[in-house]
């Protein structure tokens, strides 16, 4: 039997238990393999594969769902660092072992047992406490993170931690607010998401009208679901250009806050308010006699739904061939038009429009 016949057996959740055993002894390290990542190997094929498999398969042991603990025990000490990353990993690693897996001289094996289930908390308050940052960031971001050891990660030296804790579900208010008056900006800004949960107006209308822009874009992130007069109106006329875009695309942009935006003077500001749907007769108008083609063009830019017909008439005569282009790809351009645009003189406008013409589902 070939070589692919095998793996596709050693695969298969079909294969029985001895034959499965059989296959763990071939040579090839893709059968082994194999073997070694069936849910449905038995233990003793395991533990063949424990003590012959090259690393790469140790792994797939390791997180086998019916890896016994000895085995676990004896791989947590292997020399590849990423074997014992699989141990960490695994769902049937004891606390026991995580413990000591806790204390590795890898980071990344430290950093695999904050993510594994079966942590402690005795485990996590010594984690918490890691050397390396990066362990200590994936302390803070684990939900189930004991409220205490967020406490003292909230003054953490490394910003990246704090941002990790102020991002945490599961951090005390008083501890939430500290962070809102951080000296660093991604530290506020991750604040916005729990304050916004958790309905602290206040802190959010202060962090609305913070100096850092970046603060000020999470707000309009974090807050796109429902509109604030408090909170965005003065957003409207931001001074920050990304803030502007993000805010024409709120999903409860009010009607006149649109006209203002249709006016502004970013061109990338009237595109992204250019690229809704339902936008108000007003607003079309404004956006139709828009300078700059791309803002013209992504009007007709096909939307979920109907661009109203008036407007693509009007863009069909556009002096841009692209914008003319766009409005002969379009599914909601009428047959009027599309026959006038067959007369264009850019060939592929003509293309495009014979093209949508000629689809049977529109």
């Amino acid at each position: 039997m070939d070589i692919a016949a095998l793996k596709k057996e050693a695969k298969s959740k079909k294969t029985l238990a001895s034959r499965l055993l059989e296959l763990a002894r071939n040579s090839d390290p893709t059968v082994q393999y194999a073997v070694a990542s069936n849910p449905n190997t038995h233990l003793a094929a395991l533990e063949y594969l424990s003590g012959h498999g090259k690393w790469t398969i140790l792994k797939a042991v390791a997180l086998n769902p019916n890896v016994s603990v000895a085995i676990l025990e004896k791989l947590a000490v292997h020399k590849q660092n990423t074997v014992c990353v699989a141990v960490a990993q695994s769902t049937k690693v004891p606390a026991q072992l995580l413990a000591k897996l806790a204390r590795h001289s890898d980071t990344a094996v430290r950093r695999a047992v904050t993510e594994n289930e079966n942590c402690t908390d005795t485990i996590l308050t010594l984690l918490g406490q890691d050397p390396d940052s990066l362990v200590r960031f994936d302390v803070a971001l684990r939900t189930a993170c004991p409220v205490g050891i967020l406490e003292k990660l909230a003054y953490d030296h490394d910003e990246q931690v704090r941002c990790a804790v102020a991002w945490n579900k599961c951090v005390p208010t008083k501890d939430l607010r500290v962070l809102t008056t951080d000296l660093k900006a991604n530290v506020r800004a991750s604040t916005v998401r729990n304050l916004r949960q958790r309905g602290e107006l206040q802190l959010l209308l202060t962090l609305a009208r913070d100096a850092d822009a970046e603060i000020r874009l999470a707000i309009v992130n974090e807050n796109a679901g429902t509109w604030n007069n408090q909170l965005h109106n003065h957003l409207v006329t931001d001074e920050d250009e990304k803030v502007r875009e993000c805010l024409a695309q709120h999903y409860e942009l009010p009607k006149n806050k649109m006209l203002i935006l249709a006016k502004d003077h970013s061109h990338q500001v009237r595109e992204s308010l250019a690229c809704r749907d339902n936008l108000s007769k007003a607003v079309l108008e404004v956006l139709l006699q828009d300078p700059n083609p791309e803002v013209r063009r992504t009007l007709a830019y096909a939307k979920p739904s109907r661009i109203p017909n008036w407007v693509l008439e009007q863009l069909a005569s556009d002096p841009d061939e692209t914008v003319r282009w766009e409005v002969a790809y379009n599914n909601y351009t009428s047959n009027k038009v599309l026959n006038e645009l067959l007369q264009d003189p850019i060939q592929d406008v003509r293309e495009a429009a014979l093209e949508t013409l000629n689809r049977s589902w529109r």
